[in-house]
């Protein structure tokens, strides 16, 4: 985390306070980030209570809204359905760079038949799956090695391609 955002944003002036927000709004990408809802969390009357005033923009503004709670840390406050979205696409993301790094796995092999070999490595790991395993913990360059020790007839050998190992190596494969 960079030092500025441990610095916090309670005793900043608001100018400040609307620059470093500003600032993390682009890196979240959110459009035309300096005209967003700044909201202050302030406490309520009763100990159950806390009070948000508008400090910046309007309460019709699009969202995100972003809230300085009292100790001066930044939340930000969005809808539900768009928090549905964004875990949505952070898995989508996580699925498709495992199905990358699967696919180098597999190509890295030389496989005869890619589909066949994506079939196996997918079977085995819906097994290890229901075994408890996590795919995080999942060596994929080991578990497609180990395909091809159990079914060398989805794989290409180096000798039936009189390829040299070297340059196989020196290919980055």
């Amino acid at each position: 985390m960079a030092e500025e955002e441990k610095i916090g944003l309670a005793n900043l002036p608001a100018t400040e306070q609307f620059k470093r927000i500003e600032g993390v709004a682009k890196r979240l990408g959110v459009a035309d980030p300096q005209n967003r809802p700044v909201l202050q969390l302030r406490r309520g009357e009763k100990e159950n209570e806390r009070v948000l005033e508008l400090k910046r923009g309007s309460w019709d503004d699009a969202e995100p809204w972003f809230v300085i709670d009292e100790e001066g840390r930044l939340m930000v406050m969005t809808s539900a359905e768009s928090m549905q979205g964004m875990v949505h696409a952070v898995r989508h993301m996580g699925e498709e760079v495992f199905k990358s790094r699967l696919e180098k796995a597999i190509a890295r092999e030389l496989p005869v038949d890619f589909h066949d070999v994506w079939a196996v490595a997918m079977d085995r790991l819906r097994h290890r799956i229901q075994e408890g395993e996590t795919t995080a913990a999942v060596d994929l360059g080991e578990l497609v090695r180990q395909i091809k020790r159990d079914h060398p007839n989805l794989f290409y050998s180096l000798k039936d391609l009189e390829i040299d190992e070297e340059d196989f190596k020196e290919a980055g494969l």
